[in-house]
């Protein structure tokens, strides 16, 4: 009998860890499937204070928070991002916006080794932004180009770095 209740608790024991594992894998390594109204190829966004869109040929926007891992894990691709753009070698300027404090956006800023300019405060839902990361290839006039949410794959961190290092588009892409 001690032996049969010893089973059943291990067998307990095991379907636990294995739920408690997948639903953490789960949350761990996939982002969410964007929102119907999230941003999107086309859409025009409202000003933003501290950034005018018509100062930059092409902005591109880092949509980032404080304790998203999906933007930790991403930090050495914002990394690249921002050293082609230092180097020369992007048609685009970038910004990074946090809905965070300032003093938490600099804790952050500092902690990625983002050498980038990142406004703090912003309500990403005046950017239309639902989920982050997301990234946004922004025109002039404020009408996004390309839009990115969530981890990317390694060919979506080619698209994204197709996307700012091409002349400038003249018509609207739409991400793959």
């Amino acid at each position: 009998m001690k032996s049969k209740i010893e089973a059943a608790a291990n067998v307990i024991v095991i379907v636990l860890a294995v739920l408690v594992g997948s639903v953490f894998l789960k949350d761990r390594f996939s982002s969410a499937p964007p929102e119907p109204n999230a941003v999107k190829a086309g859409d025009k966004l409202a000003n933003l204070d501290g950034w005018d869109w018509g100062a930059h040929e092409q902005t591109l926007v880092l949509g980032l928070r404080k304790g998203c891992h999906f933007c930790e894990d991403s930090a050495p691709f914002y990394q690249r991002l921002i050293a082609q753009q230092q180097q020369g070698g992007s048609n685009s300027t970038i910004v990074a916006v946090f809905p965070d404090t300032a003093d938490t956006v600099k804790e952050v800023v500092q902690s990625e080794g983002l050498r980038v300019r990142a406004l703090a405060g912003v309500p990403l839902e005046r950017l239309k932004i639902a989920a982050t990361p997301t990234l946004l290839v922004v025109d002039r006039n404020g009408t996004v180009l390309n839009a990115w949410i969530g981890m990317l794959s390694p060919r979506q961190e080619l698209e994204v770095m197709r996307a700012t290092t091409a002349p400038t588009a003249s018509g609207l892409k739409s991400p793959g």
